[in-house]
C-alpha cells in the first residue's frame, strides 16, 4: 500500500480545519509542533489503495515573515517536502488568498487547489472561471464546500492523480523586466558562491527571500558575496521604485493577484447585490450599539445554557445520588470493607468528583453556543469592540486574541503571546489573563448562582465575566502608569463573513471541549478529592473535620477573609484546593461537608429505581430540555430570588445555603474570579516569561485585587441591601 504524505496551506479563516475535520474525520490527532504551542493536528487513514498522511500546517497570510507560524510551515515545506500540497482558498475572498498561493507556486510545490465556500460565493452573487484559474496557476483548481463536504473527496483524488502522474514545472510567475533582471543576477550569484542550498530550496523561492532579507529559514550562514550582491540589487530597486524592498516584492505578486482575480472573477449584478455582512456590521459594531448589542447577546447565551442544561443536570445529580452511591454504598457494605475505605471512596471520591462532573452539560451546552458565535463570524466582531473599549484602559491590541482565548482555559492563553514580539506586551497580556473567567471556574458560578440567584443567575454569570475584563482595563491600566510603560497601538483583525454555521461542526467541537475539559480536569479532581480526603481524616479517627489538618489550616488562614462575608474554615478550605484547579473547589466542598449530605444508611435501589432514573429520567430530561426553549428569552431582569418548592436542591446545595447569604456567596464568587491562576497557568506563566519574578508579581496581583475587589462588592453590597 502506497503512503501519501499531504500538506494542507491556508490562510486563516478559510475552512481549512473544517476540510480536514471533514476528511479525516475522527482520524485526527492534535498535539503540538516541536518547540512551540501551536496547535499541530494531523491523520493516518487508509482511502481506496492508499494510505494517507495529513498534516494541517498553521494558518499563515505569507511566506515571508520571521513569525512562529510561517517558520513552520516554510521548515515542514522545504525539509520534509509533502508529495503533494492541497491549498485551501477561500473564494469569496480570492484576492486576498492568492497571495499565498503566489508564493507556493514560486516554491515549485505540487500543487492543488480547494476552492472553499462555492456556495457561498454563489449566494453573494461570485461567478468563477474555475478553468481559467487552474490554467492562469498551472494547478488544479477544485471547487468544494467544506462545511457540507461537497468536493472535498474530489481534491484527495486530484492528490492521489498527481502523486501517481506527476506535477508540471512548467509554471512562472513572472514579475516586471527590472526586478526580473536583478532576480536573474542574484540566482547567478548563489548558483556561483553557495550552490548547495539549491538543493535543499527552490532556486526562485529561495533568491526572491534572500533578496527581501527574509531568510529566516535557511539555518545556515550565507557567504557574503551573496549578501553583497542581494545588498547591490535591493538598493537598485529601491532607488528605482523609491520604496523599500518588501513592498516593491509585495506589489509586484499583487499585481498578477489582482490581474488574475479580474480574469477569472465576475459578480452578478454587484450594483444590487444586498451585501449582508456590511448590513449586520453597521448594527454590531456600531459605535453606540455594538457594545450593548453584545451584552444581550451574552445574556441570550448564558440564559440559553441554563435552560437547555439544567434537566441534564439535575438528572445526573439524582443518577450519582439516588443510584451510583447508595449502589456502592451496599456494595462496599457487602463486600466487608472497613469504614475510612467506604469513607474513601464515597466522600472523597464519589461525592467530590460527582459534584463537578454534573455541570458537564452546562459546560457542553456553553461550547456548543460559542461554536455558534465563532462560526456565524460574530466572534471576531466581538475582538474589534473589545478593542476599542479596552484601548480606553491603555490596553494594546495586540493582546486581545491571547485575552479571547483566556476565556477557554488560561493556559493556552498564555502560551499564545508567544506570538507578541514586544516583551513588555507580552508581560503585561499574561499578568491579565488570569482576570478572564476560564470554564473551570464557570462551574463554581453555576453552582452558586443555582442556590443563591436561581431567577437571574445568567445575569450573575455575566456580571462575573464582564467584571473579569474590567478589573483587568483597570489593573492594565495601572501597569502602564507605574510599571510596565508601552505605547497603545491596534491590530488589524480579519472579519469574515457572516455564515449559518453548521449544527453538525458545532456539536463536534463542543464534544471535544468537553471531552478534553472531562479528560484534564478530571484527573486534578480525582487526585486533588483524595488527597484533601486524607488531609480531613489526619490526625486519624479525628471526630471534627475542623480539627483535622486541613481544618486547622483553613481555620489559621479563615480570618483573612472575614470582611469579605466568608470568614469559615469551609469556604477557606475550598479556596486553598481552587489553587489546583477552579473546578476543584465543589469537590472540596463535597469532601468537607459529606458527613452532613450523606444519610446514615442509603436506600438500596432495585431494577425499578434504575428503570426510573436511567431510561425514563433521561426521557422526561430530554422532554423538559426542549419545554425550556422558549424560556430563554423570557427577560425577568427584576425577578427576586425565589426558589420553587417543586424543585428539590442536592443536600450539598441545602448545607451552602445555611453557610452563605447571597451578597457573601457574591463576593465568594468574585474572589474566585480573580485571585491566584490555577497551578497549570503558573507554570505556564513561568515557561513563557521564564522569570520567578513575574510569577510572584502575577500571584500578589491576582490575590490582593480579588481581596479589593470582593471587599467593596461585600460592603457595597450590605450597604445597599441590607443584607
Amino acid at each position: 500500500m502506497k503512503r501519501i504524505k499531504i500538506a494542507v496551506v491556508g490562510n486563516p479563516n478559510t475552512g481549512k480545519t473544517t476540510f480536514i475535520n471533514g476528511i479525516a474525520g475522527t482520524d485526527l490527532h492534535i498535539g503540538n509542533w516541536a518547540g512551540v504551542t501551536i496547535e499541530k493536528k494531523e491523520a493516518v487513514f487508509k482511502y481506496k489503495d492508499y494510505e494517507i498522511y495529513l498534516i494541517d500546517l498553521p494558518g499563515i497570510y505569507s511566506l515571508s515573515n520571521d513569525v512562529a507560524e510561517e517558520k513552520i510551515t516554510v521548515d515542514y515545506l522545504t525539509t520534509e517536502k509533502p508529495d503533494v500540497v492541497i491549498n485551501v482558498i477561500d473564494i469569496t475572498n480570492l484576492e486576498r488568498n492568492l497571495y499565498l498561493t503566489i508564493q507556493l507556486i514560486e516554491m515549485e510545490l505540487p500543487l492543488v487547489l480547494a476552492l472553499n465556500m462555492c456556495d457561498e460565493a454563489k449566494k453573494e452573487g461570485i461567478e468563477v472561471n474555475y478553468k481559467k484559474l487552474s490554467r492562469f496557476l498551472c494547478a488544479p483548481a477544485i471547487p468544494i464546500s467544506a462545511r457540507r463536504k461537497e468536493g472535498i473527496f474530489k481534491v484527495l483524488d486530484k492528490a492521489i492523480e498527481i502523486y501517481e502522474r506527476g506535477f508540471p514545472k512548467n509554471c512562472e510567475i513572472k514579475y516586471k523586466e527590472d526586478i526580473e533582471e536583478e532576480i536573474k543576477r542574484l540566482e547567478t550569484t548563489i548558483e556561483r558562491y553557495q550552490p548547495n542550498l539549491l538543493n535543499r530550496f527552490p532556486k526562485r523561492f529561495l533568491t526572491l527571500s534572500i533578496l527581501e532579507g527574509n531568510y529566516f529559514f535557511i539555518g545556515e550562514d550565507i557567504k557574503s558575496e551573496i549578501l553583497k550582491e542581494a545588498e547591490f540589487s535591493r538598493g537598485k530597486l529601491e532607488k528605482l521604485f523609491e520604496k523599500d524592498i518588501s513592498t516593491i516584492i509585495i506589489e509586484a505578486r499583487y499585481s498578477i493577484v489582482i490581474g488574475i482575480y479580474k480574469s477569472v472573477i465576475r459578480k452578478r449584478n454587484e450594483e444590487n447585490v444586498i451585501n449582508l455582512t456590511l448590513r449586520l456590521d453597521n448594527i454590531f459594531l456600531n459605535k453606540y450599539l455594538g457594545f450593548p448589542i453584545f451584552i444581550v447577546i451574552l445574556w441570550i447565551l448564558f440564559n440559553a445554557t441554563f435552560q437547555i442544561s439544567t434537566p441534564y443536570v439535575d438528572w445526573l445529580d439524582s443518577l450519582i445520588n439516588n443510584l451510583i452511591i447508595p449502589y456502592t454504598y451496599h456494595l462496599l457494605t457487602d463486600l466487608g470493607v472497613s469504614n475510612w475505605f467506604k469513607s474513601l471512596i464515597l466522600d472523597g471520591i464519589i461525592t467530590g468528583v460527582g459534584f463537578v462532573l454534573v455541570f458537564i452539560p452546562v459546560l457542553f451546552f456553553l461550547y456548543l453556543f460559542m461554536a455558534f458565535l465563532e462560526e456565524s463570524g460574530y466572534m471576531s466582531r466581538v475582538a474589534f469592540l473589545m478593542d476599542r473599549i479596552m484601548a480606553i484602559f491603555g490596553l494594546s491590541g495586540k493582546s486581545f486574541i491571547p485575552l479571547i482565548l483566556g476565556f477557554g482555559c488560561n493556559v493556552p492563553a498564555v502560551y499564545s503571546t508567544k506570538a507578541l514580539e514586544d516583551y513588555k506586551i507580552k508581560v503585561l497580556t499574561v499578568l491579565l489573563i488570569p482576570f478572564m473567567s476560564c470554564g473551570a471556574r464557570l462551574t463554581v458560578f453555576v453552582f452558586f448562582t443555582t442556590i443563591f440567584f436561581e431567577e437571574n443567575k445568567a445575569l450573575v454569570i455575566l456580571f462575573l465575566y464582564l467584571l473579569g475584563v474590567f478589573v483587568a482595563g483597570v489593573v492594565a491600566f495601572i501597569l502602564q502608569k507605574f510599571i510596565i510603560k508601552e505605547e497603545v497601538s491596534h491590530f488589524i483583525l480579519e472579519l469574515p463573513p457572516y455564515r449559518i454555521p453548521s449544527f453538525k461542526y458545532m456539536v463536534r467541537y463542543s464534544w471535544i471541549k468537553t471531552k478534553a475539559f472531562i479528560k484534564d480536569a478530571g484527573s486534578f479532581i480525582l487526585a486533588t478529592s483524595i488527597i484533601i480526603w486524607f488531609l480531613l481524616h489526619i490526625p486519624f479517627g479525628v471526630k471534627n473535620l475542623e480539627d483535622s489538618l486541613f481544618g486547622k489550616v483553613s481555620s489559621a488562614i479563615a480570618p483573612v477573609f472575614e470582611p469579605l462575608g466568608f470568614g469559615n474554615w469551609q469556604a477557606t478550605g475550598a479556596l486553598i484546593s481552587g489553587f489546583v484547579a477552579k473546578e476543584v473547589v465543589i469537590a472540596t466542598m463535597g469532601n468537607i461537608y459529606a458527613e452532613e449530605i450523606r444519610e446514615e444508611i442509603p436506600e438500596k435501589p432495585d431494577f425499578r429505581k434504575f428503570n426510573e432514573i436511567v431510561i425514563n429520567g433521561f426521557i422526561d430530561t430530554n422532554i423538559q430540555a426542549i419545554k425550556n426553549i422558549p424560556q430563554i428569552l423570557n427577560i425577568n431582569l427584576l425577578g427576586e430570588l425565589e426558589i420553587k418548592e417543586d424543585e428539590k436542591d442536592n443536600k450539598l446545595m441545602e448545607v451552602i445555603r445555611k453557610s452563605f447569604t447571597p451578597i457573601s456567596a457574591l463576593s465568594f464568587l468574585v474572589f474566585l474570579l480573580l485571585y491566584t491562576p490555577c497551578m497549570a497557568t503558573i507554570a505556564a506563566i513561568k515557561q513563557e516569561l521564564n522569570s520567578y519574578k513575574w510569577v510572584l508579581v502575577s500571584v500578589s496581583i491576582s490575590l490582593s485585587t480579588a481581596w479589593i475587589v470582593s471587599f467593596i462588592v461585600y460592603n457595597l453590597g450590605r450597604f445597599f441591601i441590607n443584607v
